[in-house]
């Protein structure tokens, strides 16, 4: 993928506000409550181990492009490689990108993850999505991205989402009406406009990865 990306700034702060399954729709309820595959069973096409323990982390992989992150109820107009859709997608050149996709009187916005088609992860905690560029564990790849999180002050600044109700992630190259619950991964955030912030990180000589921080917007600094 090419260049032209913002100069790294440091990551707004963020509220220390969770989301709440009792302020998401049906469609995010259905994605809280369906089973989460363990690590082991998307990552086997990976020479690192999985350490699975009692509350196991879903991932997904896709199959060499770009994931698109959008929203759970328009997801069955996402047409993938079906249509233009992953095309469009395949055409964003920075860490992150914007799309919009459906019928041309209701299109929806959607986030591209680009770059590199590494396995990704969400985690709520600090409300990021993690990819995996190597580590010898799941484990130790989510304790470097906690570890790291803070001191981190080169995030580059991505796109902005407004976000209404449950988002998923899934390999852009998937036609949405086609999707199962393996292949897509929940995004849970409170209703509001946010921005995307990107930045990579290192620990030690065996674990590396890449965080996309997601951000409430703020309105005098948009």
């Amino acid at each position: 993928m090419g260049s032209g990306r913002d100069a790294a700034a440091p990551l707004p702060a963020m509220p220390a506000v969770q989301p709440s399954a009792g302020g998401l729709g049906e469609a995010a309820r259905a994605y809280h409550e369906a089973p989460v595959r363990e690590q082991g069973e998307v990552m086997d096409s990976m020479d690192t181990p999985a350490e699975r323990g009692n509350h196991p982390t879903k991932w997904i992989e896709s199959t060499g492009g770009p994931f698109v992150i959008v929203p759970a109820a328009h997801a069955a107009d996402w047409q993938g490689i079906e249509g233009e859709d992953y095309d469009e997608a395949c055409l964003v050149e920075d860490y992150l990108g914007r799309v919009e996709f459906g019928p041309a009187e209701r299109k929806v916005p959607g986030i591209v993850v680009a770059d590199e088609p590494l396995p990704a992860t969400y985690l709520p905690d600090l409300q990021c999505l993690l990819q995996w560029s190597c580590a010898p564990s799941e484990q130790a790849l989510i304790d470097g991205a906690r570890s790291s999180f803070e001191g981190i002050d080169d995030w580059h600044r991505g796109p902005v989402l407004d976000v209404h109700d449950q988002l998923i992630m899934f390999d852009a190259t998937a036609p949405g009406h086609s999707l199962e619950q393996g292949e897509t991964l929940p995004v849970s955030l409170p209703a509001g406009s946010y921005r995307f912030h990107t930045a990579d990180f290192e620990v030690g000589g065996d674990v590396a990865g890449r965080l996309h921080a997601i951000r409430p917007l703020d309105p005098h600094h948009a």
